[in-house]
């Protein structure tokens, strides 16, 4: 039994609808939410010191955990500051860095 005929299909890129800014135009802004989530992740080791501290247990349980969120919130907090134009330049910046590594890898 012969299968059925198949045209190729066509590949369509799809038109964005979001604006392109360029690292020019993102500027200090950008910068600023870049180093937020980067000091945010320096919370990280700062939680032995807490959990060895003598402090009250209800309170290195909360400064433990609280240390431990800081590099998700700081996430929010570093989009909030960025803007718009900061967040689509880096969502563009880091798709097209996917894509150019999906296509290497594919290929």
């Amino acid at each position: 039994m012969d299968a059925p005929y198949r045209r190729p299909r066509k590949e369509i890129a799809i038109a964005s609808a979001e604006p392109e800014f360029t690292a020019e135009q993102v500027g200090w802004r950008f910068a600023i939410g870049t180093t937020i989530i980067v000091v945010a992740y320096a919370a990280w080791p700062l939680i032995p010191v807490v959990v060895a501290s003598d402090l009250d247990p209800s309170i290195k349980a909360a400064l433990s955990g609280l240390l431990g969120a800081m590099p998700f919130l700081s996430k929010f907090v570093a989009i909030a500051v960025m803007g718009r134009p900061a967040y689509y330049f880096l969502k563009r910046t880091v798709y097209d860095r996917i894509r150019r590594r999906w296509q290497r890898e594919s290929a």
